[in-house]
């Protein structure tokens, strides 16, 4: 009984803190569906997940300004900055630790109070030792100082540069050594030895043995007698006279 009365007083005096820390509420959207957790950081249990472009309200962040505590209608939880969408100077942006104190967002604390007023008899309540891990410190963040515009910067006057005259360059005289005169020894030239030219062997030209043509006598060409048969005429006999061979000797008789 003397336990569960020092547990309602701390989480009382706990929400009062937190009351009067989160006094900056401002509105924010998801930039996609993402969880809405019981604690900073995915280890903790899931209450439900918030729809894209969803209207939600953050009411601060961490120190280092990674987790955020926002609400969507009756639910309290922790949401990753990543996926919160606020309006900085009339312009929709990503919730960063640069512009989060710009907006007023105060940085809040995380402890077992806050377990104790918005988690009290859900099913993973009394799994607090085994959720909690206490958030490593960072150092903070300074925010953005305002846009400065552009320094004007008076124009310099143009001062003339004074120019030293330049030294006369001393140009020592410059030696020429006489060139002397290179020793070419003399030249030997050998005598031309004459060239020896052993003489020419002619061999006689031997006579070519042509051996005696002997002629063929001619054989006289034998003329046979050639028979010629009558041509017979129709209607009148032809007496056809039998023609005489050529004789030896080239004379012919008819």
């Amino acid at each position: 009984m003397l336990k569960r009365l020092l547990t309602g007083m701390l989480a009382i005096i706990g929400a009062s803190s937190l009351a009067g820390a989160a006094q900056a509420v401002t509105p924010s959207f998801t930039t996609a569906n993402v969880n809405l957790r019981a604690g900073p950081g995915t280890s903790y249990p899931v209450i439900l997940t918030v729809p894209n472009g969803t209207s939600i309200t953050t009411y601060g962040c961490l120190e280092d300004y990674n987790w955020c505590d926002v609400s969507w209608g009756t639910e309290r939880g922790w949401m990753s900055s990543s996926y919160i969408q606020i309006t900085y100077q009339g312009h929709p942006r990503i919730l960063t630790p640069a512009i989060a104190p710009a907006l007023g967002l105060t940085v809040v604390v995380y402890n077992r109070a806050y377990w104790d007023r918005y988690y009290y008899g859900r099913p993973w309540y009394r799994n607090w030792d085994r959720y909690y891990k206490p958030p490593p410190r960072v150092k903070a963040v300074q925010p953005l100082p305002p846009p400065r515009g552009p320094k004007a910067t008076p124009p310099r006057p143009n001062r003339p540069k004074a120019v030293q005259p330049l030294p006369p360059r001393a140009n020592p005289p410059k030696v020429v050594q006489p060139r002397q005169p290179r020793a070419t020894p003399p030249r030997v030239v050998q005598p031309r030895q004459p060239r020896a030219n052993p003489p020419r062997v002619v061999q006689p030209r031997q006579p070519r043995a042509n051996p005696p043509q002997m002629a063929q006598p001619r054989q006289p060409r034998a003329n046979q007698p050639r028979a010629v048969q009558p041509r017979q005429r129709a209607g009148q006999p032809n007496a056809v006279q039998p023609r005489q061979g050529r004789m030896q000797g080239g004379s012919r008789r008819g």
